[in-house]
């Protein structure tokens, strides 16, 4: 009974390759260790690059000093002072004051950001210029472009407004002789002509150009922006924050590339916003100062009723020094009336800006009355003095309270009209920006480490995006892990091989690829005998037996006869998933290999499309399968003998206009059968299997199929819908070979084999044939 061992054609888990562990990622990055080191030095490169070519940023600052606000603008002294409304706090207020549009947009119309000016330059090539031209002299136009810039262009426009569907287009300005420009729109349109320093007005557009050096045909771009995004985009130019957080120290930044513009820039926002801070504080000053003018007239005349009222009392009760009793109670019940007095005049101001139920004014409210109380109470105290002393001691604590509230209001007054004269606003400078020498961008420290680190990480990527996505699979171990398909061998990249094919292009134009190198397809027609320059076979078993690519053929056909001792019959079939996988030279060296060893082996050329095996052993395509199989030829006649004791070889004829019909008739099943009978092993080599339907009609004829990969070709779906394909046709896959295999650091095992092949004698290996010879 025999035995056909089974292995499943699909992935045991799934299609996805197993992640790398961080030894395998080591192993990787040391065996493309050069590609890395490349891809490091053209980022280098680049970072190089980019330091001479880019414009140089100065960034320039001002230190303002923000003071707290007064808590008490009247003047006052109150009780329970922490219950009036706490000062703002400064940092946020101020942060969003100059950030405003009141502190922005006068310097947006002092410099113009409003308007963005950029000369038409030539990519990268425009930048280059740049460097090494001088401001205010044009240099000469490289490649004769003359509608470019290329460096030492000045444009300043003064002035520029035109109408709302024109706002952020892109204009065109083109300078022109003698001072002369013209403007266009953005679908080319002539919008206006003007000369440098007239005011132009033109369908719409009011223009000013103050000063413009260019050659003639010069070109610059124009835009004139919306005031909104002009505030956006200049607020986006300027950095604000704490110098030191929670002093009262803010930082205005403002970068330019032009140095002198960056302190000029940065000082303007300073003066602006102090300017702004003086506004706003003579705005209060005044608020408050027209409070207490209202409220001096009111004030004055309360003091004259109280001393009418004290003059009078006296003159009818004839009284004018009070007692020691009344002398206390005046002094105690004073103070109380001054500050209730004080507390009515401060309710009356905080109404003006909260309302009757704000904590603010209840907390006043509260006092008010706590002050009421102790009043009364202190009333009481003294209810047992006569009433006619009692009575002129009331009248001289009036008047002498309206008196003290009047006094403190016109005092008051005068103190905020000399403040609001010499007002600083709260804030003043401690440093003025002055010409910033060093650059802050770009900083080649920065610029080289990042380009260094960016450089060895892309490296790194790209060899992982290279072996992941971008390459078919190379690691051997995949195919077997993932794949259930036995790995019978693994085959290096052959540069023996190599130096054969060479040898044999003397006279073709095309060459095909053996050990892991592309099969250009043989023309259609080709059928005339190829001959290598000595004349010999071309298979590298045959002329270099101890290459370390034909010993690892020697475990394959160990692995082959294992497999068929247990399989249906001994035919073998040599497939791949797509061309250039090299499962032509597996199939001829397989042959020669099992040859070697006393076996009688029969190699049949199965592709009737592009086969080539005949050219391997110096014969023609002619009089091979395709003749066999249509009956034009007996198969005996169509049999060769090689110089190869043992194996037989069977080109793959004439090109058919269609092989597959040939490989559907029954006459290929009884040209098997006899060929198994008839040899020891039979080795088929069918067409890629993806390709065409050829390789999946002979499937169900062979007892076992050998699967040929070569390193990098073919991706995991390929992969997988070969052997998927292989089933369905009733096939089995007994192995599968590794072929093409680069020679790197981490193959250490490949390398003892590389070292054991050499050490011997030269009279054992035979040299490749000498070119030309």
């Amino acid at each position: 009974m025999d035995y056909y061992p089974q292995n499943s054609l699909y992935p045991a888990v799934d299609t996805e390759r197993r992640q790398l562990s961080v030894s395998g990622m080591l192993t990787l990055m040391r065996d493309h260790v050069w590609e890395i080191v490349v891809t490091t030095v053209v980022v280098l490169t680049l970072a190089v690059a980019y330091l001479l070519i880019a414009t140089p940023i100065y960034s320039a600052d001002v230190i303002v000093r923000v003071d707290p606000p007064e808590p008490n603008a009247l003047g006052l002294a109150l009780q329970n002072q922490e219950l009036l409304p706490p000062p703002t706090p400064s940092s946020v207020t101020e942060m969003a004051v100059m950030e405003s549009r009141s502190v922005l947009q006068p310097v947006i119309d002092q410099f113009r950001f409003d308007i963005s000016v950029k000369p038409h330059k030539f990519p990268v090539l425009g930048d280059i210029a740049e460097k090494f031209a001088t401001p205010g002299q044009p240099a000469a136009p490289w490649l004769g472009l003359k509608s470019f810039a290329w460096g030492g262009e000045r444009l300043q426009i003064a002035a520029l407004d035109v109408p709302r569907e024109l706002e952020e287009e892109k204009l065109t300005l083109t300078a022109l002789e003698n001072g002369a420009y013209e403007l266009h729109g953005p679908s080319g349109e002539l919008l206006a002509t003007g000369t440098v320093g007239v005011p132009l007005k033109q369908n719409g557009v009011s223009m000013l150009v103050k000063e413009l050096d260019a050659r003639p045909g010069t070109k610059f771009e124009v835009i004139r922006w919306n005031e909104l995004d002009a505030i956006k985009r200049f607020s986006g130019l300027i950095k604000i924050g704490d110098k030191v957080k929670d002093s009262g120290l803010m930082q205005i930044q403002y970068r330019d590339k032009s140095p002198d513009k960056a302190a000029a820039v940065a000082n303007a926002l300073g003066q602006q916003y102090l300017a702004s801070a003086v506004a706003s504080r003579q705005a209060n000053d005044t608020q408050t100062l027209a409070f207490i003018n209202g409220e001096l007239p009111r004030l004055l005349g309360d003091l004259r009723k109280a001393e009418e009222a004290l003059k009078n009392y006296r003159s009818r009760s004839q009284s004018m020094q009070p007692t020691n009793e009344a002398q206390a109670y005046l002094q105690g019940g004073l103070d109380l009336d001054k500050q209730i007095a004080a507390l009515q005049l401060q309710r009356t101001q905080l109404l003006e800006r909260y309302t009757a139920q704000s904590r603010w004014v209840q907390n006043v409210d509260e006092q008010l009355t706590q002050l009421k109380e102790a009043k009364a109470k202190f009333s009481d105290h003294f209810n047992g003095m006569p009433a006619s002393e009692r009575a002129s001691v009331d009248l001289i604590r009036a008047q002498k309270v309206a008196e003290t509230v009047y006094l403190g209001m016109v005092q008051k007054a005068e103190q905020l009209q000399v403040r609001r004269a010499s007002t600083t606003g709260g804030a003043h400078i401690l440093d003025q920006a002055i010409r910033p020498h060093m650059p802050v961008m770009p900083q080649p420290i920065l610029v080289l480490g990042g380009g260094l680190v960016l450089g060895i990480v892309s490296g790194v990527v790209l060899v992982f995006m290279r072996r992941h996505v971008m390459i078919g699979v190379t690691d051997p171990r995949y195919v077997e892990r993932q794949m259930s398909v036995p790995m019978f061998g693994e085959i290096l990249f052959s540069h023996q091989q190599l130096l054969l094919d060479r040898d044999a292009t003397a006279g073709r134009k095309s060459l095909p690829a053996m050990a892991g190198r592309a099969h250009p397809p043989a023309p259609r027609g080709a059928h005339e005998i190829l001959l290598d320059a000595g004349g010999q076979s071309r298979i590298l078993a045959a002329r270099f037996p101890h290459d370390t690519s034909v010993e690892a053929l020697r475990s394959v056909r160990t692995a082959v006869a294992r497999d068929l001792a247990h399989a249906r019959n001994n035919i073998v079939m040599i497939i791949g998933p797509t061309p250039s996988a090299g499962k032509s030279f597996v199939a001829a060296n397989l042959a020669i290999l099992h040859a070697e060893i006393g076996s009688r082996v029969v190699l049949i050329d199965a592709d009737m499309r592009r086969g080539h095996l005949a050219s391997l052993f110096n014969e023609s395509n002619r009089g091979g399968l395709s003749e066999v199989l249509s009956e034009r030829l007996p198969l005996r006649n169509a049999l060769r003998a090689t110089p190869i004791d043992g194996l037989t070889f069977l080109s793959c004829g004439v090109r058919p206009e269609n092989p597959a019909a040939l490989l559907m008739k029954p006459r290929l099943k009884d040209v098997l059968e006899r060929l198994s009978s008839q040899f020891d092993l039979v080795i088929i080599d069918t067409p890629p299997f993806l390709a065409v339907t050829d390789a999946s009609i002979v499937a169900n004829e062979a007892g076992a199929s050998l699967l040929v990969l070569r390193s990098g070709m073919q991706s995991e779906e390929e992969i997988a819908d070969t052997i998927r394909k292989v089933e369905r046709a009733e096939g089995r896959i007994a192995g599968a070979v590794f072929n093409g295999i680069p020679l790197r650091r981490s193959t250490k095992n490949y390398g003892y084999e590389t070292n054991y092949a050499s050490d011997f004698g030269e009279n054992d290996v035979a040299p490749p044939a000498p070119r030309g010879a």
